[in-house]
């Protein structure tokens, strides 16, 4: 704390010298003389005042200074916060998993923060000693964090976001078991989670503030197979589609009051991914186990056409003249091109024949003619352009999945899995959290990129282009982003 300062009277010696140049122009004549003319001048005053009446004599003293104010330094927000947690009347461990894993944990110990020094380490789960109720999570380049401790466990996970980052955090939200795919609505206000491995098929949300609002069912006799995988608007019929891969259908269901409509049955096996025409008239679905896409009329609500492709297919745009269907492969790492006048397969652009580089998700860039293709095998998105040559690529982080483009087309956002788990396979967490990925299209480079949590999977960008959703799809978390301009 500063100390308050005290106001000092000039010396006497300083006085004197002032009074005696204003009173005496002989002293002042001295002062150049030397010390002993000095001396001169002080006995002449001395005697001048002494001739003076000691009635008549008037003291003038000079007031002493104000002393400044003392300035007292806010209290710190962080330790008041920490302070505010309850902590335990003894030591605990407490098993932390922090993203990055070489963040510092501290505690507050006697109104001070000290570090904790880790008692053991097992993979990505670090043990410490705590007593107090809350955590500070710093590391360098990074945001700091306050990690309460909930007094029924002792366990705990957090990331950390970059201090300069076009992506800052706003709000997250539990889910329902494994979210697969999060999307907007046309107004922006609501988000929809399907639920790959629940019995609920969907979720609504209200975006701001990020909370959840309703379940969206289907029919009972469908509940129970779950595999509920993605979803489609048709905003000009109001109407919410949804693939179900595992009954090998698609429901629809009323955008505005959540009502199931009606369920769709398929040829083909397994649908994934939906797409619709131009015109919102024709729904395309990739049917996994079959190798196929199958075309519904979405006014009759039925199949009515099936196209086969060289291998699974999954993510599917549409050509720019809306004549073509671009199919990415996932067994493969080719991108399939089908005639949708006559039905057929016209083209298959490989990019590595011969190799399986798991062409997952497509998204079309019609500002640039290009579009993009996440490889899920090779850490990469490609770019395709409208007539089929491979332009580039770029490295993203590990398993990139599900990709989107902002409104205004200058970057591509990209959800990055993370290493599956080397000893129990990708449907349990791995030991590094996912990432996603941001592309600036218009300096054509990667920008940057920020920690997601257990494999981030399903994206979407706000209709406005100001918020990015994701889903985390073994943390069973609904994340919201505000992109910066």
């Amino acid at each position: 704390m500063e100390q308050p300062s005290t106001a000092v009277s000039p010396p006497e010696s300083e006085n004197a010298a002032e009074s005696s140049a204003a009173d005496s122009p002989a002293a002042a004549d001295s002062q150049v003389d030397g010390e002993k003319g000095v001396d001169d001048g002080a006995a002449g005053l001395a005697e001048e005042r002494a001739a003076v009446p000691e009635e008549a004599l008037i003291t003038f003293t000079r007031p002493p200074a104000p002393a400044p104010p003392v300035r007292i330094p806010p209290a710190d927000p962080v330790l008041e916060r920490l302070a505010s947690y309850a902590g335990f009347s003894r030591e605990r461990e407490v098993a932390l998993r922090v993203f990055p894993q070489d963040a510092v944990v501290k505690q507050l110990v006697d109104g001070r923060l000290r570090n904790l020094d880790p008692i053991r380490r097992e993979k990505d789960v670090v043990w410490f000693r705590v007593a107090a109720g809350a955590l500070l999570i710093d590391a360098p380049g990074y945001r700091s964090r306050i990690l309460p401790l909930p007094p029924d466990t002792a366990e705990a996970e957090a990331k950390l976001d970059f201090e300069s980052s076009i992506l800052q955090p706003l709000a997250e939200a539990p889910t329902e078991y494994q979210p697969k795919s999060v999307r907007y609505d046309p107004s922006g206000r609501f988000l929809f989670t399907t639920h790959l491995g629940d019995r609920t098929a969907l979720s609504q949300y209200a975006s701001e503030p990020l909370r959840w609002i309703r379940d969206l069912d289907v029919p009972e006799e469908y509940q129970g197979d779950s595999g509920f995988v993605e979803t489609l608007i048709l905003p000009n019929r109001g109407e919410l589609w949804l693939s179900q891969m595992n009954r090998d259908v698609v429901h629809v269901f009323d955008l505005s009051s959540g009502t199931h409509e009606a369920t769709i049955p398929l040829s083909g096996r397994w649908p994934k991914v939906l797409l619709a025409s131009a015109d919102g008239r024709r729904v395309y679905v990739s049917c996994w186990l079959s190798e196929s896409v199958s075309e519904i009329d979405a006014a009759g609500r039925r199949e009515i056409r099936r196209f086969d492709v060289s291998g699974q297919p999954r993510g599917m745009a549409l050509s720019a003249d809306g004549t073509d269907l671009l199919v990415a492969i996932f067994s493969s790492s080719a991108v399939d091109r089908i005639d949708l006048e006559t039905g057929r397969r016209e083209a298959s652009h490989d990019v590595a024949p011969g190799r399986a580089y798991a062409m997952r998700h497509i998204v079309a860039d019609r500002v640039r003619g290009e579009y993009y293709v996440t490889a899920m095998g090779v850490r990469r998105v490609y770019r395709l352009s409208e007539d089929g040559r491979w332009l580039g690529s770029w490295t993203v982080g590990e398993k990139p999945n599900t990709c989107a483009l902002s409104p205004d087309g200058r970057r591509l956002f990209v959800s990055c899995r993370g290493p599956n788990n080397p000893d129990t396979g990708y449907l349990t967490r791995g030991y590094e959290y996912g990432k996603i990925y941001v592309i600036d299209l218009v300096e054509g480079e990667v920008e940057g990129w920020i920690w997601g949590r257990d494999q981030p999977t399903g994206l979407d960008v706000s209709p406005d282009g100001s918020r990015l959703a994701f889903t985390d799809f073994l943390s069973h978390r609904l994340e919201v982003y505000r992109i910066v301009p």
